[in-house]
């Protein structure tokens, strides 16, 4: 019996510590599966305790990786930040997402950024219908990305983004199909705009637009027609911010965002753009499932010591799943640690009990 383990079968490992066969006849159909999903998380503590809202949200916590636009109002002019996030720890042991990223502003109107994002799906047994062990696997990906930030003025600014993708999940080869590791590239496509309220406690409203992750397919096979879409995604974040006391600070984010993935699958020749436009179409995704919602908010203090709440709507079942959040921050002169605690349905999230710690350093 042949066995070409796809793309879903990995997928699925998510929810399961053995992949088994049965799923082989999924292999051979078109699929609009989603490769690396987990670009469509945050990269950062901050985020997720706010229900993975704050795409327009500035403050002294804010990182320059949930809108690279962003990057060239962050309040220090130098940081790097570190994130792990232990994976379906209640599952399994060895499976984790880490990131490390860092921001330069080295003129007065630009700003750099660059990080390194990496996954790793643990151990995984595979046996077959007859239940014979074949082995084990230990998939992982790495997603590493350069950015810059154009401020025009002193409330509006542009950035871009470049991610190169290596999707190492299965290799290996039979009589049906040859399995590599996928590679890939996309850009982020982001602005960012200020509008200060000075007469009203020096409090904040901001818009962002941030389209991310467009790029053209992954292959997995050496095969056309199986290649699988990158987790293409459009965000529109607002947030607002003011100060309560000489002291204190609260902030508030609401972010909107639609897959710009068609639910139905494409002709295998089908661009990039046709695939966006495909995914507004009414047979292809526009309606209310296929659109998720992001709302947190967050009081500091002193600007030392933070706490957070938010929650995630998410309809969509090629999103991660809606869940509730909670976070704190601490930070002490250059640095920072972020917590944050994500608990949702197990049946519909993956994230459901997760933890995230960041820790920073910017001067």
């Amino acid at each position: 019996m042949n066995r070409p383990w796809l793309f879903p079968v990995l997928i699925c490992c998510l929810f399961a510590r053995t992949a088994h066969s049965q799923l082989v006849e999924q292999a051979l159909k078109p699929s609009n599966q989603l490769a690396v999903p987990f670009l469509l998380l945050s990269t950062d503590a901050v985020s997720s305790g706010m229900g993975e809202a704050g795409n327009a949200l500035l403050s002294d916590n804010s990182t320059a990786e949930p809108n690279t636009a962003m990057a060239n109002f962050l309040e220090r002019r130098f940081g790097v930040s570190i994130t792990y996030t232990p994976w379906l720890r209640e599952l399994v042991r060895d499976r984790k997402l880490m990131f490390a990223g860092g921001f330069y502003r080295f003129e007065s109107q630009m700003t750099m950024t660059a990080s390194l994002n990496y996954l790793s799906y643990g151990q995984i047994d595979l046996i077959d219908i007859n239940n014979v062990n074949m082995g084990s696997i230990q998939p992982t990906e790495y997603v590493g990305s350069v950015g810059i930030s154009k401020g025009f003025g002193s409330k509006f600014s542009l950035g871009m983004k470049l991610k190169l993708i290596h999707s190492n999940l299965y290799t290996g080869a039979d009589a049906a199909v040859s399995r590599q590791a996928g590679t890939a590239y996309c850009v982020n496509v982001s602005a960012f705009q200020r509008f200060p309220l000075n007469s009203f406690h020096n409090s904040e409203i901001a818009v962002s637009v941030n389209i991310e992750n467009i790029g053209p397919k992954i292959s997995y096979y050496n095969r056309a027609d199986q290649r699988s879409f990158l987790p293409s995604n459009l965000k529109i974040g607002t947030a607002f911010k003011t100060r309560t006391t000489a002291e204190g600070e609260i902030g508030i984010a609401l972010d909107f965002n639609k897959l710009l993935v068609p639910e139905k699958p494409l002709n295998a020749d089908a661009s990039v753009m046709q695939s966006i436009v495909s995914s507004f179409s009414p047979g292809g995704g526009l309606g209310i499932g296929d659109i998720g919602a992001s709302i947190g908010a967050q009081f500091c203090y002193r600007k030392t010591l933070s706490f957070r709440l938010g929650y995630n709507l998410q309809g969509d079942e090629r999103s991660p799943g809606s869940f509730f959040s909670a976070g704190m921050g601490l930070k002490r002169k250059k640095i920072g640690l972020n917590l944050a605690y994500l608990s949702g349905n197990p049946q519909r999230t993956f994230l459901s009990n997760t933890m995230r710690f960041t820790l920073d350093y910017s001067m």
